[in-house]
């Protein structure tokens, strides 16, 4: 019996928009999209654009001369939505309105928001400078303890291992990286492009980076910053971790 395909997540959504640069900056302003691999021409030409927000991607394909976009959910049924924390839908939905009339791209751009409660869901329906819904949702996570914001942290983030070789293979954590610090502080070794490839060139990504005591992950947390990593946090050691994803909020 073949095995079933199992998917990590959803890569990318793509979208039809008239002006590449319009509707990137649009993206920016109101949803914090950032260029994905812009100096990359298999990525970015003159009809195509990569934005992304953490680990959601989204093409932006330039429509051919006189072809209009999808006309969206509400008549084709065809939209795509980003999920974020119940803390961070209730702040965009008190700031889209302002944010949609403030960065209004034309004046036919509608300013319409919809919002729907589905009871453990809620979410937000808008349109891009084209015409494009998109949509922003959040769930209620029913049954489960609320975690510490350090949990959270850590749910997240890369677990980035600067102990030796001969250290992690006596213990590791699961799916973490190893990078040893005498690397990360070499010039050349290639290091800061490991661990740029693990958050996928996402220098704001949560870093958990860890040893045995912490003297040598606060040199590697110095080295990542310096590189201009946003998100690097130092666990000092495996103990802390496990201790803290433990940790319930109090």
């Amino acid at each position: 019996q073949v095995r079933a395909l199992r998917i990590d997540r959803l890569d990318h959504a793509a979208i039809g928009v008239r002006d590449l640069e319009v509707t990137r900056t649009w993206m920016k302003n109101v949803l914090g999209m950032e260029t994905f691999r812009g100096d990359d021409p298999e990525f970015a030409d003159d009809d195509l654009a990569m934005v992304r927000n953490g680990r959601s991607f989204v093409a932006l394909l330039r429509l051919p001369n006189g072809e209009s976009p999808l006309v969206g959910s509400r008549s084709q049924r065809g939209h795509f939505a980003f999920r974020v924390s119940n803390e961070e839908f209730a702040k965009f939905r008190r700031e889209l309105p302002k944010m949609l009339e403030k960065h209004r791209a034309h004046p036919d751009q509608s300013l319409e928001i919809e919002y729907q409660n589905y009871g453990v869901q809620q979410s937000l329906f808008f349109q891009d400078p084209d015409g494009n819904e998109l949509e922003v949702t959040t769930w209620e996570e029913l049954d489960r303890p609320e975690e510490s914001d350090e949990g959270a942290f850590l749910r997240k983030a890369l677990l980035l291992d600067v102990r030796t070789s001969q250290e992690f293979q006596q213990v590791a954590l699961p799916k973490s990286l190893l990078v040893p610090h005498t690397e990360l502080l070499e010039k050349d070794s290639g290091a800061i492009e490991r661990v740029l490839d693990a958050v996928e060139g996402d220098k704001n990504a949560e870093i958990a980076v860890y040893c045995a005591a912490g003297v040598r992950s606060a040199t590697a947390k110095a080295v990542l910053d310096s590189h201009g990593f946003t998100n690097v946090q130092n666990w000092v050691n495996i103990e802390k971790i496990v201790q803290s994803i433990a940790r319930p909020r109090m």
